[in-house]
């Protein structure tokens, strides 16, 4: 921040006392300022950075409406580390597609360790979850029409780093007058509505007991979650040394490989809901354990076979693999199958330890009590959101990625703004710690 005296500002002290306690324990020294050695003198980098800090702060939408707010505001704009005029906004979207993200994850982090040590943060329970950003194309216009918008394979040329992707959201079904009387109790009168769009996705973990967040990272949106869960956690041990005792997510999480990873690797307990996918619910065996026909007969195992690193048993038809047992039903199958005349039906079963199956039951109370901490990534997303992060008017995966984690700073500013002025209770409030500054 620029050194400046406080009888000079065209505001009262107190709006200087407010943004002071916001950004005075920023730490900026990772980056650096680009001075050339010809030509105008650049707009400082920390005071650009300052700026879009503010303007989530303050929730304002636009960058043009950043510059216009800090040019008829020129006291807000001295303290932000502007002498003479403010930037355009051309020079903060210069700054959001030049600046590495990797320089803003160093800043990030070090306000993770910030309130680490000032035990804010404890990583007992960690909650990993995503929220969509929309791209600002033509394509995610509903009122626009064009031939083959949805088209994963023809990229919006608006935002070539786009991707295809979707998000699952509950409607409201409209039901007839007669009908509310009847739907009133009905806990089924939400529907699932699949919205497709291009964009990208912000991948959070967040610690649950304080629902602020701890790692970021923005993926387009194709990519799912489980495949960055992994990586994402890696990422995360390898800065911060936490022992969680419960890793919290949604059944968009349910694999053997992340519920391994978690148990093995992070020594914790997979909080994580069963997600019914292909679930075959006819399946029968025998009580040797082993699977049975739709005729009822006990079927043939025939060897083991390892498919993407797990072991199936193979079971075959007992008619057509044994004579003794063909002679018995005149070599014809009772159920006339299909697939008798091709060699018969055949069945696979996993038969390693599956981590799916052996995991902790959701409908205990003892996982019902502590996944209920997963409800608080949805109250942090919501935080976020009043950023304007889920609808930035930027295009590309590098000026996206630098807006997401602008966004997380701003919120980890003002948690360490409140634990510095022992207001803990109030790391989450945004509007309430800036009221209760302001009133200093």
């Amino acid at each position: 921040m620029s050194k400046f005296i406080r009888e000079k500002l065209l505001f009262y002290p107190a709006k200087f006392n407010l943004y002071e306690a916001i950004f005075e324990h920023l730490d900026l020294s990772y980056l650096k300022e680009q001075l050339p050695k010809t030509g105008r003198r650049p707009f400082p980098r920390h005071g650009i950075l300052r700026a879009l800090i503010y303007k989530n702060l303050k929730a304002i939408k636009t960058l043009s409406e950043l510059s216009f707010e800090l040019s008829t505001n020129l006291g807000i704009a001295y303290v932000l580390g502007f002498d003479k005029k403010a930037p355009s906004r051309h020079r903060f979207e210069e700054f959001l597609h030049g600046v590495p993200n990797q320089l803003l994850q160093q800043i990030r982090m070090q306000q993770v360790k910030t309130l680490i040590k000032l035990s804010v943060i404890s990583g007992k329970y960690l909650s990993i979850d995503s929220t969509a950003v929309v791209a600002w194309v033509k394509q995610n216009n509903p009122k626009i029409f064009i031939e083959g918008k949805f088209n994963k394979a023809k990229f919006p040329k608006g935002d070539p780093d786009a991707r295809l992707g979707f998000m699952a959201l509950k409607k409201l079904v409209k039901h007839s007058k007669e009908q509310q009387l009847e739907l009133f109790n009905n806990k089924n009168k939400y529907d699932k509505q699949i919205i497709w769009f291009w964009g990208y996705r912000n991948h959070v973990i967040f610690d649950s007991l304080t629902e602020l967040p701890v790692f970021e990272i923005t993926k387009p949106a194709n990519i799912p979650d489980c495949k960055v869960t992994v990586p994402a956690f890696r990422e995360l041990n390898r800065n911060f040394k936490f022992k969680p005792k419960g890793v919290l997510g949604d059944a968009a999480h349910d694999s053997s490989y992340i519920r391994k990873y978690i148990r093995h690797s992070l020594k914790a307990k997979d909080f994580i809901p069963i997600n019914p996918r292909s679930t075959k619910q006819d399946i029968k065996f025998t009580k040797h354990n082993t699977r049975a026909c739709i005729a009822g007969f006990e079927m043939y195992p025939w060897g083991k076979f390892k498919d993407r690193g797990r072991i199936r048993q193979k079971f075959v038809c007992p008619i057509t693999h044994s004579k003794t047992f063909a002679a018995k039903y005149n070599y014809q199958c009772p159920m006339n199958h299909p697939k008798f005349s091709k060699g018969g039906c055949y069945a696979y079963t996993r038969v390693d330890k599956s981590y799916r199956s052996d995991c902790i039951d959701p409908k205990s109370k003892y996982f019902k009590r502590i996944y209920n901490l997963q409800s608080g990534s949805e109250r942090g997303f919501s935080r976020l959101l009043t950023f304007y992060m889920q609808r930035p008017m930027l295009a590309g995966l590098k000026a996206i990625s630098n807006q997401c984690t602008l966004a997380h700073i701003a919120i980890l500013a003002v948690a360490i703004a409140a634990a510095k002025s022992k207001q803990k209770e109030k790391i989450r409030f945004i509007r309430g710690l800036l009221r209760d500054l302001l009133q200093k």
